[in-house]
């Protein structure tokens, strides 16, 4: 059984391809986009599906703080979570436009551990961190 639809907009494929496989691991199923526009796009063909989307706010064509905005509107039980390797400000903004929570994300090149972040991150919005 399924945890829900998890859509990952970010510009970096190994990062989406890094949640993914720990996400589909916990029974949840994934939407990836690696720029704004491919984001928006599966956004307006799943949204009464997605039940959590993390958000890179900076990414190309249309930005992560866009989407935020978008996924705001006529929102039910849908969590946003906002990520950046950017500065606290910049995820301050995020949670201003109305994401759940807003997370560092790890630098580039840094090894991640990838449950423990996520595990950090669901207990920061209150959803199960496995199936």
């Amino acid at each position: 059984m399924s945890q829900g639809l998890v859509l990952i907009a970010d510009d970096d494929p190994e990062f989406i391809s890094h949640l993914t496989k720990i996400l589909l691991d916990r029974g949840y199923l994934v939407l990836g986009a690696r720029d704004g526009k491919a984001a928006m796009e599966l956004l307006n063909q799943h949204r009464l599906d997605i039940s959590l989307a993390i958000i890179d706010v900076f990414m190309p064509l249309v930005s992560g703080f866009e989407l935020i905005r978008r996924l705001c509107e006529n929102r039910t039980n849908l969590k946003i979570i906002a990520i950046s390797a950017g500065r606290e400000k910049v995820l301050d903004a995020a949670i201003l436009l109305g994401a759940d929570a807003a997370v560092k994300k790890p630098a580039e090149g840094m090894p991640m551990d990838g449950v423990q972040w996520l595990k950090e991150v669901f207990l920061q919005i209150g959803l199960p961190e496995s199936a």
